[in-house]
C-alpha cells in the first residue's frame, strides 16, 4: 500500500491533502469522458491515435501537486473536451442523433437570390 501511496504523490515527502484526492477523482472522471467522447471518431487509426494522445496528456500531469496546477489542468482539459465532442456531435446530429441523444440541427439559411429562384 506504501508503494502505491508514493506513486501518486511524486515523492516519498509530499503530504496529500482531501482536496488533493477530490480532484484526482474529477480527473478521473474528466479521463474516462475523454474516452467516451472517442466512440464517434469512425476512423480506428484516427480514435487510437487521439487515445494516446489524451493518455500522454493525463500520464504528463499525473504527478503534480499543486493544488492550482492541478485545478488550472482541469479546467484546461474540460474545454479540450468540448471542442473534440463538438464536431462530433455535429455529425451525429445530420445522421438522425445515432450517435448520441443530441439535438438535431434545425431551420435552414435563405441564401438571396438561390431560396428566391426555387420558389418561383
Amino acid at each position: 500500500m506504501a508503494g502505491r501511496i508514493k506513486r501518486f504523490a511524486g515523492s516519498g515527502d509530499a503530504k496529500l491533502t482531501l482536496e488533493h484526492f477530490l480532484l484526482r477523482a474529477q480527473g478521473i472522471s474528466l479521463y474516462r469522458r475523454f474516452i467516451r467522447a472517442t466512440r464517434d471518431i469512425h476512423n480506428p487509426d484516427a480514435r487510437l491515435e487521439t487515445i494516446a494522445w489524451i493518455r500522454s496528456d493525463f500520464d504528463r500531469t499525473k504527478l503534480e501537486t499543486d493544488l492550482e496546477r492541478i485545478k488550472d489542468f482541469l479546467i484546461l482539459g474540460q474545454r479540450q473536451l468540448k471542442q473534440l465532442q463538438a464536431p462530433w456531435q455535429l455529425t451525429s446530429a445530420g445522421r438522425g442523433g445515432s450517435g448520441g441523444d443530441y439535438v438535431k440541427l434545425r431551420g435552414r439559411r435563405k441564401v438571396e437570390g438561390i431560396n428566391d429562384n426555387a420558389n418561383a
